[in-house]
């Protein structure tokens, strides 16, 4: 059975809002530079398909025997998509080449920037899945005798991309 280890997949963003076109933990030298999160310690994406329903009455012919007849019927089609990827990380002020670290992240939230961004993973088979899209949230927390910890949140404003 193949799987993908947790310890290989990471955010990957880019705040200049470039296209992807390569699994950025498989591309050294990707275009445009699509930076792993600082400290990260989870990585997620999810994407929604909204459905709605639709009522209607099924005609049935009339035959030599027996009258016309309406039967209700139901039915399910695929609205919009929204995809939303979020991230969990060990709280820091370092900063680190070619990392995107959590000041960064805290000024695009705030800078209300357009990203593109992506979950990745090294396993030579992995996918890249991402697009463009907003951090939405972003928070920092601590308890007592506790490491601090961060988490954000970015929307895609269209359908998530696949790059093999």
């Amino acid at each position: 059975m193949a799987t993908i280890n947790a310890n290989t997949v990471a955010i990957y963003v880019d705040a200049a809002a470039g296209t992807f076109n390569a699994n950025p933990a498989e591309a050294t030298g990707a275009t445009p530079a699509l930076k792993p999160v600082l400290y990260s310690s989870s990585a997620s994406i999810t994407v929604n398909n909204a459905t709605y329903e639709t009522n209607y009455k099924k005609a049935t012919a009339a035959t030599a025997g027996s009258a016309p007849s309406l039967a209700p019927t139901r039915a399910y089609n695929v609205g919009t998509t929204t995809t939303s990827i979020s991230l969990e990380g060990m709280a820091s002020w370092t900063a680190l080449a070619q990392t995107m670290d959590m000041k960064a992240i805290f000024d695009e939230v705030i800078g209300k920037a357009e990203v593109t961004v992506c979950w990745a993973s090294t396993d030579s088979n992995g996918s890249a899945y991402g697009g463009k899209g907003f951090f939405t949230s972003f928070e920092i927390s601590s308890g007592v005798d506790d490491f601090a910890t961060f988490s954000a949140q970015i929307e895609l404003t269209g359908d998530p991309s696949v790059v093999a």
